[in-house]
């Protein structure tokens, strides 16, 4: 392995139209400044490479050849191979890139013999995009990019900005998208004595709930409200009214209370 060398409340008057609440810039999730390429904390300059590369990327192991890496000097690999660039390695000496490495063997085969992936979905192109864009391998770039990239380019985009902004445009589509056909709806339930039963339980009703852990008969849930509660809290339900009145001791195995619950479904 290598050595280091170094809402507003209308008036009971006459109602004026009410226009939209401005809206901050985090709720406008404006696209954050680009961030150019940082070099991690611990890395150092080497000089001295292995002919055989051991490559963390992003807890992805990868075996590759130093003229592989290399094989674009002007690239930002091009660099951190040739000593020109400080690099990290964790502690068995594997040179650690701190970058998604779902991609990675893409790069390696461009780099080996210009071989380019096919059969890209929408997303992993945008993804492999963005990490070709921090290697700095301007021509596959290209080639994945095609004319979205060209004709960005061609007004001063089509690169790391433009490729973030880009991304963040998708996300608010998709989840417009989501938004639209996304619904919910609110199912209630209580929590009361179950008189019913013999044993001085603390049931559900409606019984059967999903996912709630029951002790007897898919309706009794506790001898006392708190575990009753939480059980029905570990089911994803909440109090009506938070926090809930809890009976006292002497009530509990009584007929005079009861504790409404909610849970959101969303489907």
């Amino acid at each position: 392995m290598a050595k280091a060398a170094a809402s507003a409340i209308p008036s009971k008057g006459p109602c004026n139209p009410v226009g939209p609440t401005p809206r901050t810039s985090r709720e406008r999730h404006q696209v954050p400044e680009y961030q150019p390429t940082t070099v991690p904390t611990g890395s150092k300059l080497v000089q001295d490479f292995p002919k055989i590369v051991h490559v963390n990327v992003g807890g992805h192991r990868f075996m590759t050849t130093i003229a592989t890496l290399r094989a674009d000097p002007n690239s930002m690999l091009g660099r951190m191979f040739s000593g020109e660039h400080p690099v990290l390695l964790d502690s068995d000496g594997s040179f650690v890139i701190d970058r998604d490495g779902r991609h990675f063997h893409h790069v390696l085969n461009y780099l080996r013999d210009f071989s380019v992936p096919i059969g890209l979905s929408r997303v992993d192109r945008v993804e492999l995009l963005k990490e070709v864009d921090y290697y700095g391998i301007k021509a596959l770039y290209q080639i994945i990019g095609g004319t979205t990239v060209a004709t960005a380019a061609m007004s001063g985009g089509g690169g790391g900005p433009w490729l973030q902004s880009l991304t963040y445009d998708l996300a608010r589509t998709e989840a417009a998208d989501f938004s639209m056909h996304t619904h919910s709806h609110r199912t209630y339930a209580r929590v009361r004595h179950g008189s019913e039963y013999s044993g001085d339980w603390i049931v559900s009703s409606p019984r059967n709930l999903p996912n709630v852990e029951y002790e007897l008969y898919d309706a009794c849930l506790a001898r006392d409200p708190i575990t009753a509660l939480n059980k029905m809290g570990a089911a994803g339900f909440r109090p009506c009214v938070d926090p809930p009145e809890v009976p006292s001791s002497s009530r509990c195995q009584t007929d005079t209370w009861e504790i409404m619950m909610y849970k959101d479904i969303i489907q």
